[in-house]
């Protein structure tokens, strides 16, 4: 698939962070505004190898003034949905084989995130990330049995950019879209995990429901019984 989105974010990215208006508007950010926690669960649509699968995540940080955003989390492809092929192997040699290949992956990731524009309802932002994990190609034979050939398991760092956009409903939910790409550094074999994802679905603010509630409960607190 192409990577084009990637570039594009990265390309954008740069442009906003050489502006001295931007780095000082990090730097501000980063400096004086009181950071909240933010965190939640996504599941983004992706292609790798054409094939189109899932994307799960769990991820937690900081948010600085609805600006800058700081987190870390785990990625991974679902165990019912791992990437899937056909193919042959060792293609003209005597060991020649028709098998089903199986391609995993996880990855704990770092997400920096720049909001560059925000209104009352929109907010559009460019997230980049950097991982590390593992990646796993398995080869089975085409019998009913599907007989486990042989397992490889490779080191990758997943870089990942794109555009992200939230239309915000209510303080609490909103609707979520993005796009952007994957490009996986490591082995050879590795690099297959490169491709496109996209996302399109709704967003609960876990972050401002648990601030709501911890300031709720400051201000009513339960009486204690005598």
């Amino acid at each position: 698939m192409s990577k084009t989105p990637c570039l594009f974010a990265f390309f954008l990215l740069n442009s906003l962070v050489t502006q001295a208006g931007i780095k000082d508007s990090i730097r501000f950010y980063l400096k004086h505004k009181e950071p909240e926690w933010i965190g939640g669960i996504s599941t983004r649509n992706t292609f790798i190898s054409s094939t189109k699968t899932v994307v799960n995540g769990i991820s937690g940080g900081k948010d600085y003034g609805n600006k800058i955003r700081l987190l870390a989390g785990i990625y991974w492809l679902p165990a019912a949905r791992p990437v899937t092929e056909r193919k042959r192997i060792n293609v003209f040699t005597p060991s020649e084989q028709l098998v089903d290949e199986v391609s995993k992956f996880w990855y704990v990731g770092l997400t920096g995130d720049y909001v560059f524009f925000k209104s009352n309802k929109w907010t559009l932002d460019v997230p980049m990330r950097i991982g590390f994990g593992t990646a796993s190609i398995s080869h089975f034979d085409t019998t009913q049995r599907a007989t486990l050939l042989d397992k490889k398991r490779s080191a990758i760092v997943p870089v990942e950019s794109g555009i992200g956009a939230l239309y915000k409903i209510a303080w609490w939910i909103g609707v979520s879209g993005g796009l952007g790409s994957r490009i996986v550094i490591g082995k050879k074999t590795s690099q297959k995990f490169s491709g496109t994802y996209y996302n399109l679905g709704i967003t609960v603010f876990l972050g401002d429901i648990y601030n709501y509630i911890r300031k709720d409960m400051k201000q009513n607190p339960i009486p204690k019984r005598k």
